[in-house]
């Protein structure tokens, strides 16, 4: 509860590398972020495991990249099951994922094997969903490539 932006912008000075913060659900919160040091952020309900209330990580994920533009990175975590989530996770502007159940679901049946498979099994899934969509390459998709219901982005009541 006594964290600030400020604690941010001491862990930036003192650390020296790159600062990634995880777990941004608000634009607000990521230009904050920006301008408190950080590099990159990840856009992250951190699977729902905090606050089962908060909003998807997809949900606000257009918003948080409009609102930090071109300035940083934005990744998005929560969520990722399949090929098809990253390419909606992209499509909406994520540079990247995070596919952290997926690795451990791997992991935990069949060891290094599994992580290898779980990662094979995405990369497939992606490359399928793209060729649906007509693309070849990450770098073209967009919004274009998605049906996305009238109010997904916005129409809730921030206090």
């Amino acid at each position: 509860p006594r964290l600030s932006w400020k604690d941010v912008e001491w862990i930036k000075k003192r650390w020296g590398g790159k600062l990634i913060l995880k777990g941004i659900l608000d634009p607000e919160d990521a230009r904050l972020a920006l301008d408190s040091g950080a590099d990159a952020i990840v856009v992250s309900n951190h699977g729902g495991r905090q606050l089962d209330g908060a909003l998807s990580s997809i949900r606000v994920l257009p918003e948080i990249v409009a609102a930090v533009g071109s300035r940083t990175e934005v990744w998005l975590d929560s969520g990722i099951r399949s090929g098809q989530d990253v390419l909606k996770a992209l499509a909406l502007g994520a540079k990247g994922t995070m596919i952290g159940r997926a690795y451990i679901h791997g992991l935990g049946a069949m060891g290094e094997d599994g992580v290898t498979r779980a990662l094979e099994v995405i990369r497939k899934e992606l490359d399928v969903s793209m060729a649906l969509c007509g693309e070849r390459d990450v770098k073209a998709l967009g919004r274009h490539n998605l049906l996305v219901p009238a109010g997904f982005q916005g129409g809730y009541v921030r206090s």
